[in-house]
């Protein structure tokens, strides 16, 4: 190996090992509300991954009322979670709702426990609306213009209407289509019943309009997980008809796009799903005799 080669490698290496002590972190600061009581600051830290030679970005956000910024203990004395009362506070999600008011989505700083809420200073005094809390995810998704889609553990749908603000809770673990005045159009996979449903449902009651269900035997689950509130709507659209008269219904069209999978394919569905159903009983069982082995040994130490 020549001298020029040998000193470019080092000097490579040590860049990196620069690079991967420091950090090479930058912080980009953004106002995306200011009124006169409540301000919203997102802080984005940008890292560079020297493994790929890309930055990872990590956005969080900053909350002031009154001029002065909203520390982690007054947090959670709105918040009015006793046992979030020493809790430090990470704010991940935050959609502004009006000059007064923007939707939380929060963490803990040891992620066991997290909530979304609505703050809001309206008439000068800072509250918190609490909508939901859990231990896994409390992330504000996406939806059609206006909504903002939230899931209560173990999975119900709850639909939030930005203006005005108003909280529907939908049971059931449904993807969000389309939503017009007071129906919404929702799809799940139903594994009980092995049929993939989409439903017409009204939002202010919860009550269902219309169904087309297809059989899961026949139809591949489509990618809707990730799709955009656009690619969702273009998805319904194109694979079904929907009427919004007197009587709504809602049917699979002559000429859907729907992907179509074979009896194979099926049955190594299911013995995938069996797999991994097996998997899960055990992991549980495994959890629940090392927790028992865990309260024995504490209790025999006393």
């Amino acid at each position: 190996m020549n001298v020029k080669t040998s000193t470019a490698m080092r000097s490579a290496v040590l860049l990196s090992a620069a690079l991967l002590a420091s950090g090479c972190t930058r912080t980009k600061r953004e106002t995306v509300l200011s009124s006169d009581t409540l301000k919203v600051v997102a802080v984005t830290e940008s890292r560079l991954d020297i493994n790929v030679s890309k930055y990872q970005h990590y956005t969080t956000f900053e909350l002031y009322v009154d001029g002065g910024k909203l520390s982690d203990r007054a947090f959670a004395g709105l918040l009015d979670d006793p046992g979030a009362a020493d809790d430090r506070f990470v704010h991940t999600d935050a959609v502004v709702l009006d000059d007064h008011a923007v939707l939380l989505a929060s963490h803990n700083r040891d992620s066991l426990r997290c909530w979304t809420t609505r703050l809001s200073t309206s008439g000068g005094t800072p509250r918190v609306e609490e909508l939901m809390s859990g231990t896994v995810d409390c992330s504000i998704r996406p939806a059609p213009a206006g909504w903002k889609a939230l899931y209560e553990e173990p999975g119900d749908l709850i639909l939030i209407r930005e203006h005005p603000f108003q909280r529907h809770p939908i049971a059931g673990y449904w993807y969000v289509l389309w939503i017009e005045g007071d129906v919404a159009a929702l799809y799940q996979k139903d594994r009980e019943h092995e049929r993939l449903v989409v439903r017409l449902a009204r939002i202010s009651s919860d009550t269902s309009l219309a169904e087309q269900a297809l059989p899961m035997q026949q139809y591949a689950e489509p990618d809707l997980l990730y799709a955009s509130p656009e690619a969702r709507r273009q998805w319904l659209f194109d694979n079904f008809r929907v009427s919004m008269g007197n009587t709504p219904s809602i049917q699979l069209r002559a000429d859907n796009r729907l992907e179509t999978i074979t009896p194979e394919v099926w049955a190594q569905y299911q013995a995938n799903d069996q797999e991994n159903r097996e998997l899960d009983a055990r992991a549980r069982a495994e959890g629940e005799a090392w927790n028992d082995a865990q309260r024995k040994a504490l209790d025999a130490g006393r």
